[in-house]
């Protein structure tokens, strides 16, 4: 978390959260949240509000504005991701229907659009940067569905040493995505 002071729309301080701040934009957020989750079955919709709000929670205490990402933007992404990845986690079996949740998401708000685009854009930058030349090879055949075996025959290289460096690369991974 940012120690720096940051802002939200309506002027509130966000460098140490308190609950009526809080409360103060949970409710400016709710209709959002709902929104987001009136795409799923009616029935789930309650505890994918939670999820939301949780998301909300969470986007609160992590947002740092020396990251240069518009608080609204990096709240409704947190708040997306957060409420598809708690449906999809559910596992009601039958019950899953495909959704777009592209679609419930204000179109004319390109601003969160964009500072994904330029999220992920960083991430893969910063990934391709902290690999080394092995790593980006392997990756390279693996992300082209090759096997195990077929990588260890194009590179030279045993297929224990092809597993190793994939778990490498996943630990790379995982290491950019903690926060």
């Amino acid at each position: 978390m940012n120690n720096g002071k940051s802002v939200n729309k309506n002027g509130s301080s966000l460098s140490h959260p308190d609950d009526a701040v809080f409360s103060q934009i949970a409710d400016e957020y709710s209709p959002y949240i709902r929104a987001v989750a009136s795409a799923f079955p009616d029935h789930l919709r309650e505890d994918l509000v939670q999820e939301g709000l949780l998301a909300l929670s969470d986007a609160y205490r992590t947002f740092d504005s020396e990251k240069n990402v518009p608080l609204e933007a990096y709240i409704k992404i947190c708040i997306k991701r957060r409420i598809k990845d708690a449906y999809f986690g559910m596992g009601k079996g039958g019950d899953k229907v495909d959704v777009d949740i592209d679609s419930v998401i204000d179109p004319t708000d390109i601003e969160a659009e964009i500072v994904e685009r330029e999220y992920t854009e960083d991430f893969f930058v910063k990934l391709k940067n902290s690999l080394t030349d092995l790593e980006k090879n392997v990756l390279s055949e693996y992300l082209a569905d090759k096997t195990y075996a077929q990588i260890s025959e194009k590179l030279g290289i045993g297929e224990k040493a092809v597993d190793n460096t994939l778990s490498r690369i996943r630990s790379k991974i995982k290491k950019q995505f903690q926060i």
